[in-house]
């Protein structure tokens, strides 16, 4: 079933990697299903027809993210969902990034992967191909398990499952799961961040904070590390290696150092995309005392941490544009990601978009 899944994957991976990736953040979606019922702008309608007909001509794809898909589920009214996730459907294919369950743990497989080419001379490897995958999985992937059925069988049961759910729209999976989505309450988070942020003013640099946010994602990703190793081992090595094994090598405190370090040294930085991104923009409003974190910033990070690694062009919020492109982060640059907020500017880009040509991987 792993087998079946990760082939599942590359195609997808394969096919959006040969469009124009384009993230639309919750404000542009918004835009985009006002559009597509005549309630929008004249330029709003206008970019949503033209990413429409880009979308068409399989120039370019919308990707969602599983961010993306909690906001979707949080409109409170039902009928705005449903034609949210109708123009979902229609410009993102169903095509969504993989579960943030899941992200970690590519992203430190793919910069293994890199490391290793580097060392032996070969060519880089490309994670973007592994991390899309079907809206049906947004959360995961689950399987179902009945006692009794051959190994064999099940699998074969479990395949058919997992095709029949790749098949299933946005519109399908609200209309199935019906209700609302219980809300994340983020209040009290928002609270202790500032808190936290009050408490710790004494900082020497930029750098310093920064540096101060990788070693608390790399605390909390620790049983990622561990898993890596069991990974590498198992299809590298073809052995078997227990948990227990792996924390008495210590080879997942000893990896945790090299990318601290890495880190320090600025030899990395989007090679480890997640990590890299949400430690700059957590460690800009850190540093700028005057700056506070809102309700909003930590899904806008999420989306961030989606559009700017695997996406051409980012459309988004003026604030989190500005704080995206601000001299401290550069994102933009280290990305190579255009990252715009005003209509007339989105509206420019589509149109240099080659409707017949595809795009060059």
């Amino acid at each position: 079933m792993e087998a079946h899944s990760h082939k599942f994957r590359v195609e997808i991976g394969n096919v959006v990697m040969k469009k124009y990736r384009i993230y639309l953040d919750t404000k542009y979606w918004v835009y985009m299903r006002d559009a597509s019922t005549e309630k929008a702008t004249i330029t709003q309608t206008e970019i949503y027809r033209r990413l429409k007909n880009l979308v068409q001509k399989e120039v370019a794809i919308c990707p969602l993210s599983p961010h993306i898909f909690y906001e979707l589920m949080n409109i409170g009214d039902e009928e705005k969902r449903l034609k949210m996730a109708r123009v979902m459907d229609e410009l993102s294919q169903q095509v969504c990034f993989i579960s943030p369950l899941n992200i970690t743990g590519q992203e430190l497989l793919s910069f293994m992967r890199n490391s290793q080419a580097s060392a032996e001379g070969k060519s880089p490897f490309n994670p973007i191909k592994y991390v899309f995958t079907k809206a049906a999985f947004v959360g995961g992937e689950v399987y179902p398990a009945v006692k009794g059925i051959p190994d064999e069988q099940m699998n074969n049961i479990r395949i058919k499952f997992f095709d029949h759910l790749s098949k299933i729209t946005l519109v399908e999976m609200l209309k199935t799961a019906g209700g609302d989505f219980p809300l994340w309450d983020r209040k009290n988070l928002i609270a202790k961040l500032n808190q936290g942020k009050d408490d710790n003013q004494d900082w020497n640099s930029f750098h310093e904070v920064f540096m101060h946010e990788i070693a608390g994602i790399l605390d909390v990703v620790k049983d990622d590390l561990e898993q890596i190793w069991i990974y590498l081992f198992r299809n590298d090595v073809g052995g078997h290696v227990t948990l227990e094994e792996v924390r008495k090598s210590e080879s997942a405190g000893l990896l945790a150092n090299m990318i601290y370090n890495a880190f320090d040294q600025k030899k990395i930085n989007k090679e480890l995309p997640c990590f890299h991104i949400n430690a700059s923009l957590h460690t800009f409003i850190r540093y700028n005392k005057n700056q506070r974190y809102k309700e909003n910033d930590l899904i806008d990070f999420s989306h961030a941490a989606w559009a700017l690694p695997y996406c051409d062009t980012f459309f988004t919020e003026k604030p989190l544009h500005d704080w995206m492109c601000n001299n401290l982060l550069k994102l933009d640059k280290i990305y190579d990601t255009k990252i715009l907020y005003k209509e007339e500017d989105v509206l420019d880009v589509l149109n240099s978009l080659n409707d017949g040509r595809e795009k060059d991987v």
